[in-house]
């Protein structure tokens, strides 16, 4: 079966894609069309089908053929036993939600995210897939992945090897700046939606600096060019990888400042290394993709912890930041590791399985109830280079090999006792089963015996302040309690995220007064509270707990040891 969709953008201040898919071959029955709803590499059911409309279906001649919805985001098409070579689906999706995983129009750009617009046919793998675009003539640039086949300047058609291949291509139209270097004689390309206040160049050699790095240290690119598309827009941040591109949102405004430059930084190296890791070396779960239901799997642990140690690795070891705002990322992660009562409930398996119910649903109780699979993945893989440094080799030694693995068998992912098999090849079997434990079990983790090993510690401090145990937050003037933290002291004097805080000994608490009363309170002291919880007042007694301790920073107590980190 051959797919043709002509893309059209002609209403681009009110936010509509309009599509046209042609299918050809030999249609003698029924065949069922979807638009998925879920996006791989954000593993939430985001039903994109709830913004599709005026889905219509005709023959060649424009007969109507009868379609009738058989599930979310699944129609099924009644040929009625006549013999069609043409089947023409038109249809048109609203797009107005700019995420590196949804699609966004207006009269600015349009970016386009393949999941949430291009519709599929069950059962078909729509190999040589070819998509037109037609857009605004004003709009001067195309920023695209797929080989481009127009024949002529202005046709902008493209081809891709199949659905999967169509969907992991996001597109950038509009009047966006451009720019891009050669590493490895490929070209990569840059795309810029947004206002960026930085300078560009700067940008580019840094991001130039960061595939150079990563090529040399894989020895091997997987692709032909490559496309970064960047969105700076005020209150952005994420990204999402895709086979030879990545989408990344950032604050362009806040690129000035050091420690948002490096984190910056630390995205881009992210995204770019799941090129290898996540795109091609992969749980066996991930692809090939079923895109109407979930797709479980219990190792995203490697696909984003792996990468969540190596993206801040990356950064400093190509020397785009310092010894110093390494560990202040590390002491950053141990901290809020710290933090996150949640590690005593959830594995780093559990998390994984769980991530389309969890990590991508947070709400006020999450901090209590999971741990992330980025965040502690990224320790616990900290952990296992530490142990492979041990043992004679390291972190690069156990990517290098899970790449020949790869490559042994590139359409299908890896599994866990196949990954356990080839770190047992590199270190002895107790190290393994202490490490496999971290991923397994919600047990204790000694970091700071493991960090000595490399000539690191982590340095504690109690805070000067009693500790609550509550996050708060000003709304509408408003002091509200947002986080209650498991078996602290507003948990157990009863306080519910949603309070109001009204008044504490009897004197009105306003929201801009919140850190003075946190810096008077004293231990164990009584006090009582007005609150106001779903509109009736009460009172209820708090007596905050002795200051704890928190991640001061991570030293280095060995330069010999560290520079063999």
């Amino acid at each position: 079966m051959k797919a043709f969709y002509l893309v059209k953008i002609d209403e681009a201040s009110h936010h509509w894609v309009k599509v046209h898919l042609k299918l050809t071959g030999n249609f003698a029955a029924s065949l069922t069309v979807f638009l998925p709803s879920w996006s791989p590499g954000s593993y939430l059911m985001r039903e994109y089908s709830r913004h599709l409309q005026a889905l219509r279906c005709e023959g060649s001649l424009g007969e109507a053929i009868d379609f009738e919805q058989c599930a979310k985001g699944q129609w099924q098409l009644d040929f009625k036993d006549k013999n069609y070579e043409e089947i023409h689906l038109y249809y048109q999706v609203y797009c107005h939600e700019l995420t590196v995983r949804t699609s966004h129009i207006n009269s600015e750009h349009a970016f386009l995210h393949g999941p949430s617009y291009l519709m599929g046919v069950k059962g078909e793998r729509l190999e040589g897939a070819q998509l037109q675009l037609k857009f605004p003539a004003l709009w001067s640039k195309v920023t695209c992945p797929l080989k481009e086949i127009s024949q002529v300047r202005d046709e902008f058609i493209y081809e891709s090897e199949d659905y999967d291949h169509l969907l992991d291509s996001p597109i950038e139209i509009g009047c966006h700046s451009t720019d891009g270097f050669y590493y490895a004689g490929k070209e990569h390309a840059l795309a810029h939606f947004g206002t960026l206040w930085f300078d560009q160049t700067q940008l580019k050699n840094d991001i130039h600096k960061i595939v150079e790095y990563i090529g040399n240290y894989m020895g091997e690119i997987p692709y032909e060019n490559y496309y970064f598309i960047n969105h700076f827009i005020p209150g952005g941040y994420g990204g999402l990888e895709h086979h030879d591109s990545t989408v990344l949102q950032f604050d362009g405004r806040l690129l000035e400042k050091r420690g948002e430059y490096v984190k910056w930084l630390q995205l881009v190296a992210h995204e770019y290394f799941h090129t290898w890791n996540v795109k091609r070396i992969r749980p066996k779960e991930l692809g090939p993709f079923e895109y109407t239901e979930e797709n479980y799997t219990s190792m995203l642990w490697l696909a984003e912890g792996l990468t969540s140690f190596m993206d801040n690795y990356f950064v400093f070891k190509a020397g785009l930041c310092t010894e110093q705002e390494y560990l202040k990322t590390l002491s950053n992660d141990f901290q809020r590791f710290q933090q996150t009562v949640g590690k005593k409930f959830d594995s780093l398996e559990m998390s994984s399985f769980n991530a389309w119910i969890k990590l991508y649903r947070p709400h006020e109780n999450s901090q209590n109830s999971t741990i992330s699979y980025y965040l502690k993945g990224g320790l616990v893989f900290l952990v296992l280079h530490i142990l492979l440094k041990k043992n004679g080799s390291d972190i690069k030694d156990l990517i290098h090999a899970l790449w020949q693995d790869y490559k042994k068998r590139p359409s299908r992912g890896i599994t866990k006792e196949e990954f356990s098999q080839i770190l047992l090849t590199l270190i002895p079997k107790d190290d393994f089963e202490k490490w496999i434990s971290m991923i397994e079990t919600t047990e204790d983790i000694d970091f700071s015996y493991y960090l000595k090993h490399v000539g690191l510690e982590i340095v504690e401090k109690r805070e000067e302040k009693c500790h609550l145990g509550l996050e708060v937050k000003a709304f509408h003037g408003r002091l509200m309690i947002e986080k209650v933290s498991l078996d602290s002291p507003a948990y157990r004097a009863g306080l519910n995220a949603g309070d109001e805080i009204l008044a504490i000994d009897h004197c009105r608490v306003l929201p801009s007064e919140w850190s003075k009363i946190e810096e008077i309170m004293q231990e164990n002291q009584s006090t009582e509270w007005l609150i106001a919880r779903n509109q009736m007042v009460q009172n209820l007694t708090v007596s905050a707990g002795c200051p704890i301790k928190k991640i001061e920073e991570i030293r280095v107590i060995d330069p010999v040891k560290f520079k063999g980190f």
